[in-house]
């Protein structure tokens, strides 16, 4: 079973998420960072909403 955690150092920029959501997914760290940097100047994607999933998805390294 798929679980969604922040990744490690290794693909981590600021907390881990978009490296996180990008290996859920299965898709490269850049396309979800340009992703989110987009949404949050188009669509109006807040920052809060980056900083709550930084608090909510547990860390993959204290998993295992």
């Amino acid at each position: 079973m798929k679980r969604l955690y922040r990744t490690d150092c290794s693909d981590s920029v600021i907390c881990g998420v978009c490296g996180g959501i990008a290996r859920y997914l299965g898709v490269d760290p850049t396309v979800v960072r340009v992703a989110t940097v987009l949404l949050a100047w188009f669509a109006g994607l807040s920052l809060w909403v980056y900083i709550i999933a930084a608090l909510i998805m547990p860390k993959e390294s204290s998993m295992f």
